[in-house]
């Protein structure tokens, strides 16, 4: 008898074991969704700063997403600094002689409940990208957002 309880119980445990293997991966199923809306995000905002500088040569650059939804050139969402289960910062805001320097940085929310990766940008209009969800590791490293954005097409 004591043989078949413990079968028993290593079916239990077994079955217990897979329920949780089958749940653990999924269990935040829109971070991929969120980090592809999170770049296509910084690139809205890489274009708005350059659009801006145009329409808004004497001030140049603004480190102020509020300016940039008031000129029309993002959402009022993304202006609110968070979308996305993302925070946004605009920093470095220089418009001195011909150069417009400024910089982006998207991190999670909250690291591995609403994304993973932290985002950055810079006038260059690269977007890069960090594993570990900081933004000074994301300008450290540098390491280019090569996937596509399905939110483009």
């Amino acid at each position: 008898m004591k043989r078949r309880e413990s079968n028993v119980a290593l079916l239990v445990a077994c079955c217990a074991t897979i329920v949780i293997a089958a749940i653990v991966p999924f269990s935040h199923p829109r971070i991929p969704m969120n980090q592809m809306r999170t770049a296509h995000s910084v690139a809205q905002l890489i274009a708005a700063e350059r659009q801006y500088t145009a329409r808004f040569p004497v001030s140049g650059v603004t480190c102020d997403l509020h300016q940039l939804a008031q000129s029309g050139m993002v959402d009022g969402v993304l202006a609110s600094g968070e979308k996305a289960g993302y925070k946004y910062e605009l920093h470095g805001c220089d418009a001195t002689a011909s150069v417009a320097a400024f910089s982006i940085s998207a991190v999670p929310i909250s690291q591995g409940r609403t994304g993973e990766f932290a985002f950055c940008a810079n006038q260059e209009g690269v977007l890069w990208y960090a594993g570990s969800g900081s933004a000074d590791d994301c300008f450290r490293a540098r390491t280019r957002w090569n996937k596509s954005d399905p939110l483009r097409d």
